[in-house]
């Protein structure tokens, strides 16, 4: 089996699962902040739900606080890791290379089994 084609994938769908977090993030800040804004130019007005609509943007800008930071930060650290083992496993020989690839297929079963 191919050692790199799963290495690949894995750092794929890591960086996708990275990029998924970041981008809705980034929503959740913008739709806080646009409620805020427009609320605070008097384009979007509520007169009634002024409270209501101050308390949503917060607690949309808020929610951010719950961002898994360490979830990112651990998945980089993995694509730093299994592209390291990757190279090296191209580099080495003999007893080396297999001991590389036994770990690498330990880490890739990891990754499935969670």
């Amino acid at each position: 089996m191919d050692v790199d084609l799963y290495i690949k994938q894995i750092i794929q769908t890591y960086k996708s699962s990275i990029r998924f977090r970041v981008g809705f993030a980034v929503l959740i800040i913008f739709a806080g902040l646009l409620l805020i804004v427009l609320n605070s130019l008097s384009i979007l007005t509520f007169p009634d739900q002024m409270k209501s609509l101050v308390s949503v943007s917060g607690t949309l800008i808020s929610s951010v606080c719950a961002f898994p930071i360490k979830e990112i930060v651990d998945r980089r650290n993995r694509i730093k890791l299994i592209s390291e083992l990757s190279e090296q496993h191209k580099i080495s020989n003999g007893a080396d290379k297999k001991k590389l690839e036994d770990l690498i297929w330990k880490f890739i079963e990891k990754n499935v089994l969670g």
